[in-house]
């Protein structure tokens, strides 16, 4: 009986766990998103054993399978002077994304989509530092619509996209969910902090998000 309800509490921390998906302050060595990571694969039961069945022969190679997307290596949007270096990034040990120190290198979400895979593309970085000083995406919340924005991979492929939307929605509002979409068209999301900073929490109120869509 003890053991039942031990496990039920654990299953409710758990839920409640995946389900807070909130972006702490950008300010020095604050983590930036909470975001739940791939769920684990479950092996398929084993077959039953049985006799006498014809088994279809099946081309194992991998010679039609498609390629794996390239890990992104740089960001930059030229119009306002961003050029940055971009590094994978996971969880911390709170549980949220882990972004570099230095502003002035992004992170990207290396358990989302990679650039041209379906689903959103997720970089995001500090906006500023105590001890580095104001990143470049500190400049993002001033884009206009069609900005060009390039992101080179590991394979040495440039991927072009257009600015779309620039959001500053405060934390309590950002639709996380929607921005570590693993599904529907490729897209890219940038994301920073920015709003107001709170003094006393040493975090900012809000998050600016930037999507940008494919340029073909």
């Amino acid at each position: 009986m003890h053991t039942r309800r031990a496990g039920s509490r654990r299953v409710a921390v758990l839920a409640a766990a995946l389900l807070a998906l909130v972006i702490s302050g950008c300010a020095a060595d604050a983590p930036v998103p909470d975001v739940q990571p791939p769920a684990a694969s479950v092996a398929p039961p084993a077959p039953e054993a049985t006799t006498n069945v014809e088994v279809p022969t099946v081309d194992a190679s991998l010679a039609n399978q498609p390629p794996v997307a390239a890990a992104p290596t740089r960001v930059s949007v030229p119009s306002v002077n961003i050029d940055m270096a971009v590094e994978s990034a996971g969880l911390d040990a709170a549980g949220s994304m882990a972004l570099a120190a230095n502003p002035d290198t992004a992170s990207w979400y290396r358990f989302g989509p990679a650039p041209g895979a379906v689903g959103a593309t997720v970089i995001a970085a500090h906006v500023d530092s105590l001890r580095y000083g104001l990143g470049p995406f500190a400049r993002l919340a001033d884009v206009p619509a069609g900005t060009e924005i390039v992101v080179a991979d590991a394979a040495g492929i440039d991927h072009r996209y257009a600015v779309e939307s620039v959001q500053s929605t405060t934390k309590t509002e950002v639709p996380w969910p929607t921005i570590f979409d693993r599904t529907g068209a490729p897209r890219l999301t940038l994301v920073t902090c920015g709003g107001e900073f709170n003094y006393t929490t040493r975090q900012y109120q809000s998050n600016v998000i930037v999507t940008a869509v494919p340029v073909t």
